[in-house]
């Protein structure tokens, strides 16, 4: 019997265009209404992970930031919240900066955005979410960490900082449409997150299933006892998954759902 769900969101249960199609979301709804948690965990910061929770009605704890930081999305309680110190943080940012990487910074609660995008109007973000050129000089505290795309962006920060903030980081790397890092305070994984909230929520591991589709989704089958990887999930994901599922271009997730937790496939 699975009681809990985790899904990832880049890839999974966002199609390609960045949308919860409409298989997937009934899919998602019946097994909330059945009684099973659905545990968002992705790599992406908590705000873009709420709005999600919120169109879903979902209010089991959303996994954040490839699970350095864990919080309750009705009361904001936070399970875990781990943070980059400060100096660590503007070190980071400041070659960022200086190389023009796409880079997301969440700090203090609000995730600063350089993007390539041209049509992003700033008075319609989120009041947590801004537009900046420079993200060095709004680290004033420890940050909950960045998400950063671009093989060259990826190669050069891993070079930079892997090795020396090894023991202080985790530096966990997705290959979706760009390859891209997640940097945060460390030890942090989806996975470890993942038993937390298992634990907090009071569900057996052997009741757990989580959907993804890249490297550190291979976190999470490592935790539950079913593994599901997407269609257009990287071999390596396939190979280690007790299932493949059809791509987040064809609901894949809602599949998984009928599949292994609604009985009805």
């Amino acid at each position: 019997m699975i009681r809990l769900i985790a899904l990832d969101l880049d890839g999974t249960l966002l199609g390609p265009n960045m949308r919860v199609s409409e298989e997937d979301s009934d899919a998602v709804i019946a097994a909330r209404d059945k009684g099973i948690h659905i545990v968002l965990n992705t790599a992406r910061w908590y705000g873009v992970a709420q709005y999600t929770s919120r169109r879903l009605g979902l209010t089991t704890p959303i996994i954040c930031m490839s699970g350095a930081h864990v919080q309750e999305p009705d009361n904001g309680h936070e399970l875990l919240h781990l943070t980059i110190p400060t100096e660590i943080a503007r070190e980071i940012a400041t070659l960022c900066d200086e190389n023009g990487y796409e880079t997301y910074t969440t700090v203090n609660g609000v995730t600063y955005m350089r993007t390539p995008r041209a049509d992003i109007d700033p008075a319609r973000l989120p009041k947590d979410m801004r537009l900046a050129n420079e993200h060095a000089e709004h680290i004033s505290q420890p940050a909950t960490g960045f998400v950063v795309f671009g093989e060259e962006a990826v190669k050069t920060l891993l070079g930079t900082f892997g090795e020396r903030y090894a023991e202080t980081l985790a530096f966990p790397i997705g290959v979706g449409d760009q390859t891209y890092v997640t940097i945060t305070g460390g030890p942090a994984d989806k996975g470890t997150a993942l038993r937390l909230v298992c634990e907090y929520l009071g569900v057996p591991l052997e009741e757990a299933m989580a959907v993804g589709d890249a490297e550190p989704d291979l976190d999470m089958f490592e935790v539950a006892a079913t593994g599901v990887a997407m269609g257009n999930a990287v071999d390596s994901v396939k190979e280690r998954a007790d299932a493949v599922a059809p791509s987040n271009a064809e609901s894949g997730v809602a599949w998984a759902i009928r599949e292994f937790a609604l009985g009805d496939a």
